[in-house]
């Protein structure tokens, strides 16, 4: 009679059309996917968390917490899913951070922001500006630009042109979302009063606010109808040269006068409370941010080429100079891994056939390799995933894996072959012996994966991508070493070596050492256990010896320094520091431009305040990577100026840094309470406690730093004496000092504002503002009417869900629970007063939280290992002996690192987690044969014997693979690999000491422990 299963294949073989079409219509599909996939440096950061960012320049801190602040807050408590909400008030600028509840999306996060800044827009100051946007929206940034202005053109009228003509352009490129334009301002017609002639005609700034605000208009007026025609009618009041506001009449007690018998008016940019520059003069820089799911590349060629065009439209000759672009590290990494990828499958392929041969199948191998590539490109693709940092590591380890499956399959009926079985006869039965471990070993190794695809919150920013590529390349490895390989291999049939190769005389020079290594380990097994424990120990330890590195990146051709001075500090000041950093700057061989932006632009994501900013130095094109760290170090040398605390970085970096920045510190503590005084003497006297606590080093209160303000408080008795209320003295002195606009009229594609400011009040004396004219039954000065005095106010307010409170930062440098243990012991005996309290915030209960979703998965992870492994091994003896490879396979992964210098990141970390799945791998094949020899009647020691003999070249081929595959990228090949490197290095050492302790550890301890469990029944 003829075997059901043979049956069944014959079945299969009869049909080679529908597996034609199947591989056909995946392959298709995944050649759509590569073509189509986007390339990016990180995943999408699809955090649910929205950023309200309010700028109101000249505002202080509280009034900002009064005017903004609270009213934005309590709206947003009334949206059901949200969970808390963090404040941080500086001057002249808020920041929200409104995070909702798990489920929801970012999409309907943002729509509810939206909704609630509709809702409340029209009751805020004149003059905010309010921005939201979905947190983690910094790594879209993909493009900065700066315009170089000759000299003689001016600035202003530049800055209308890019905002006026060319932005637009900009924003209809598709794929961009937003683009922000920073300077000095478009030009607008300012109206300069002299306070003389205001006083010697009567004529108040509220009064000389309001008529040129009634004397600009444009209101439709109905329409008459003329013949065959309705003329539509239009009053229209809309000057636009300074000379005709010259002219306009305003009142006075002595009869109308001329607006320009009391003010001059000029066509010029109003003043603003930052600056940027490129190369130390003034410019206009073009931020573009991309949608979230729009490709980098094309959007950055797109815009490029858009810019290119629209130059020429710039007046007096200025052009666009490119100073940061994420499409080039996007370049990079994409073409430096897929190169590392195709050369890894090359020498994977390659040492196949070296020492197999041609002739034994091995191009169906080697077919394998690619196909389950694409197919698991495929799956990223239809997830909605990205060829990113953390898939494209993914893809670098599989390589040599996805050969794994096929490689085993093709040995076992092989192995039929050579022992005498026809050709669909050894297919079948090779097939059969091999299938079951095939599918649990993967399983197994999908089982670590595949729960962590399901963590949520930060650690799924970092385990989601790459798990979802592990587990859709490993299966797809699977489908096809147990479908195309054995209907492949039936087709062609066995082909026998003429003569053994130099590949197979490798092999068996390696099977007999490693004989002779199992011979040694199979009479010590208990010492050789002590050995590896030993040795695990010894490498973790040596773990505290690699610098470690949050995500390394490559040659951005841009390095950005960020720059802070003393809270208070002057926008003068700060702008003269940044001057002469960048004269120093310019002056280094490899910088060929240098950007610098003090303060933050309103209309502007950037929340800067006035005495700190970032400059971006734009190398030279022919700079070498490796000489990055060189040229940093010489900025940070150049840079160093009194009171100016720099740091260096990478402008992707920085992004990624913002992008995380909703995410909390990791050692925060937060002192709550009402009162601003009361805050800043408990959090000094937390601070001088935190300094003593061990393992705890650069204790940071700079929210307590007060700064000086000039507060102008009216006196009631002096507004009764004279007539005038708080509203009305306000109003005039919002319009001398701060300036307002007052009327905005259409001039082309833009609009020009008209702004009424005196020319110069920010250098006015506290003597001469007490001084200051203002109108009330009659002139007056501010001092007869208020007090004007110096005084002290904070630098920074934080609200956490509405509480004030003041952040004390520091860097552990222990484990985070220890030192949050002996932190609460130094706060033990702090008296608070009623109302307030201390508590451990910042990233330490996002932690807990990740912990706590990261050992659910572990758990799950590891009952998944234990039910497949229970269901193809009979009792717990091979279950528990594979799962303690587990942690010692991480020696070799350790060992490698150690060895290599190269220092540990967050992507590096996720490969010490793929050492648990891999390492499983070969010892549940091998152990699988020791039973089924067991079975049929050899003793324990003859079954492990024959399984290491037959089980040692597809152990050896996977490992040889694997490792090869991986060994462009361990080696730094390209700069795109760097990121990439030490995830290479320590699963390459994991994946060699695996095999080792496959193949000798693992059988000798099961010989030991088979041969006690036989003692103890006799």
């Amino acid at each position: 009679m003829v075997p059901a299963d043979k049956t069944m294949l014959n079945d299969i073989v009869k049909r080679p059309l529908l597996w034609v079409m199947l591989y056909g219509a995946l392959i298709a599909y995944g050649i759509y996917a590569l073509l189509n996939i986007h390339a990016e440096v990180l995943p999408q950061f699809n955090m649910p968390q929205v950023s309200i960012i309010a700028q109101l320049p000249g505002a202080t801190t509280l009034d900002l917490e009064g005017l903004i602040a609270r009213p934005i807050e309590a709206e947003l408590q009334s949206l059901q899913s949200l969970g808390d909400v963090r404040t941080v008030i500086g001057q002249g600028s808020v920041k929200i951070e409104a995070r909702f509840t798990e489920g929801t999306t970012a999409a309907s996060a943002l729509q509810d922001v939206n909704g609630v800044i509709g809702r409340i827009n029209g009751s805020l100051p004149g003059g905010a500006t309010l921005t939201t946007e979905i947190s983690g929206n910094a790594i879209n940034e993909v493009a900065d630009y700066a315009v170089e202005i000759p000299d003689g053109v001016d600035a202003s009228m530049v800055q209308r042109v890019v905002e006026s003509n060319l932005a637009p352009r900009i924003r209809a490129v598709p794929g961009v979302q937003r683009v922000s334009v920073a300077g000095p301002g478009q030009d607008a017609l300012w109206v300069r009063p002299d306070l003389l002639k205001m006083q010697r005609f009567n004529v108040s700034a509220s009064t000389l606010a309001a008529s040129l605000g009634a004397a600009t208009g444009m209101v439709p007026s109905g329409y008459v109808d003329l013949g065959h025609q309705d003329i539509f009618v239009e009053g229209r009041s809309l000057p636009t040269q300074p000379s005709e506001y010259a002219d306009i009449s305003l009142p006075s007690p002595g009869g109308a006068i001329p607006l320009g018998a009391i003010a001059d008016v000029v066509r010029a940019a109003p003043p603003s409370h930052h600056a940027v520059k490129l190369d130390n003069r003034p410019t206009i820089a073009l931020v573009v941010f991309k949608q979230p799911g729009a490709s980098t590349l094309p959007v950055v060629n797109e815009v490029d080429r858009t810019l290119h065009e629209l130059e020429r439209q710039l007046p007096g000759g200025a052009r666009f100079v490119r100073i940061y672009s994420q499409g080039h590290i996007v370049g990079v990494v994409a073409a430096d891994l897929s190169r590392n990828l195709a050369i890894g499958a090359v020498l994977a392929v390659a040492v196949l056939f070296w020492m197999l041969g041609a002739s034994r199948g091995i191009w169906a191998v080697a077919l394998s390799i690619p196909l389950s590539l694409l197919l698991g490109i495929a799956g990223l693709y239809l997830a909605g995933q990205t060829l990113n940092l953390l898939t494209f590591g993914a893809l670098s380890v599989a390589v040599g894996l996805l050969a794994d499956d096929a490689i085993i399959v093709l040995e076992s009926i092989y192995h039929r072959w050579e022992a005498g079985d026809s050709r669909w006869e050894g297919v079948v039965r090779g097939l059969r012996d091999i299938a079951g471990p095939d599918i649990s070993g993967t399983m197994t190794t999908v089982a670590v994966f595949l729960p962590l695809a399901f963590v949520g919150g930060l650690a799924g920013l970092f385990f989601v991508p790459f798990s979802l590529a592990m587990t859709v390349s490993l299966i797809a490895s699977l489908v096809i070493s147990l479908s195309m390989i054995p209907l492949v291999l039936g087709f062609i049939g066995p082909r026998a070596e003429k003569r053994m190769s130099s590949g197979a005389h490798a092999v068996a020079w390696l099977k007999g050492h490693n004989l002779r290594l199992f011979e040694f380990t199979l009479r010590r097994p208990t010492r050789s256990l002590w050995a590896c424990i030993a040795i695990f120990v010894v490498s973790v330890a040596g773990l505290a010896l690699v610098p470690v590195d949050f995500l390394p990146l490559p040659n951005e051709a841009v390095l950005l320094e960020s720059f802070t001075l003393p809270p208070g500090t002057s926008l003068h000041d700060a702008e003269d520091a940044s001057d002469r950093i960048s004269e120093r700057l310019l002056g280094l061989g490899p910088v060929a431009h240098v950007f610098s932006r003090v303060g933050s632009a309103s209309g502007t994501s950037y929340t800067e305040p006035a005495y700190a900013g970032e400059i971006q130095i734009a190398l030279k094109p022919d700079v070498n990577a490796s000489s990055l760290d060189q040229i940093g170090q010489q900025v940070l040398d150049a840079s160093k100026l009194p009171a100016v605390q720099t740091a260096i970085g990478t402008p992707t970096l920085e992004r990624v840094g913002e992008t995380l920045s909703g995410l909390p510190q990791p050692f925060v503590v937060d002192v709550y309470g009402d009162s601003i005084a009361t805050l800043q003497s408990l959090s000094s006297e937390v601070t001088r406690r935190l300094a003593s606590v061990p393992n705890l080093s650069g204790v940071f209160n700079n929210d307590g730093y007060p700064i000086t303000e000039l507060q102008i408080t009216p006196r009631p008795n002096g507004l009764t004496l004279h007539g005038i209320t708080p509203a009305q003295l306000f109003s005039q002195l919002h319009i001398l000092l701060a300036g307002q606009t007052v009327a905005t009229v259409p001039e082309g594609n833009g609009h020009l504002d008209v702004f009424v400011r005196l020319a110069d009040p920010t250098h006015l004396s506290i003597e001469q503002l007490r001084q200051l004219p203002v109108m009330a039954n009659g002139w007056t000065t501010l001092s007869d009417v208020a007090d004007v005095r110096m005084a002290t106010g904070p630098n920074v307010i934080r609200h956490l869900n509405g509480l004030r409170a003041i952040e004390i930062l520091a860097t552990p440098t222990a484990p985070l629970g220890q030192v949050i243990s002996a932190s609460r012991q130094a706060l033990a005996t702090l008296s608070l007063p009623a109302g307030y309290e201390v508590k451990f915030g910042g990233l330490y209960p996002q932690l807990e939280r990740a912990a706590i979703n990261v050992g659910i998965a572990a758990v799950v992870a590891l009952a998944l290992m234990l039910g497949i492994l229970t269901l193809q091994f009979d009792g717990l003896l091979v279950p528990g002996l594979l799962l303690l490879q587990m942690p010692l396979a991480f020696s070799g992964g350790a060992i490698a690192l150690v060895v290599s210098g190269v220092g540990l990141n967050a992507i590096g970390l996720i490969a010490f987690l793929t050492l648990i799945g891999v390492s499983l791998n070969h010892g549940i094949v091998l152990l699988q044969l020791v039973k089924r020899n067991e079975a049929q009647g050899l003793s324990v020691v003859d079954a492990v014997r024959d399984a290491v003999e037959v089980r040692f070249r597809p152990i050896l081929l996977t490992v040889l693979t694997a490792s090869l595959g991986l060994l462009p990228t361990a080696l730094g090949f390209g700069k795109g690999a760097a990121p990439e490197q030490g995830l290479a290095i320590v699963t390459l050492g994991g994946l060699v000491w695996s095999g080792l302790l496959s193949t000798n550890l693992l059988p000798a301890l099961y010989v030991h422990r088979r041969e006690k469990q036989r003692q103890k029944t006799l």
